[in-house]
């Protein structure tokens, strides 16, 4: 009799009070992992959107750049 109250009283524990911690704690930290892997998408796009229009506006520029060197240049090399 005093091992099955034992039993009765450790799997009410597990049950009641056990589920339900490990429940909220498995909830915070796929809450937690959600939020830190949204942060981490979002500044990626952000460094993304910066070198596409960093691009945009580097490489014409430089393009034009290096024409008009290659254009003035003493030795005619084209």
């Amino acid at each position: 009799m005093r091992k099955f109250l034992k039993f009765v009283l450790i799997a009410g524990l597990v049950c009641f009070i056990g589920l339900p911690v490990a429940f909220v704690l498995f909830v915070m930290v796929m809450a937690l992992l959600g939020i830190t892997i949204g942060i981490g998408s979002a500044i990626l796009a952000l460094i993304f959107t910066v070198l596409k229009v960093a691009l945009m506006i580097v490489l014409p520029i430089a393009l034009i750049v290096w024409v008009a060197k290659r254009l003035m240049a003493p030795e005619r090399t084209y």
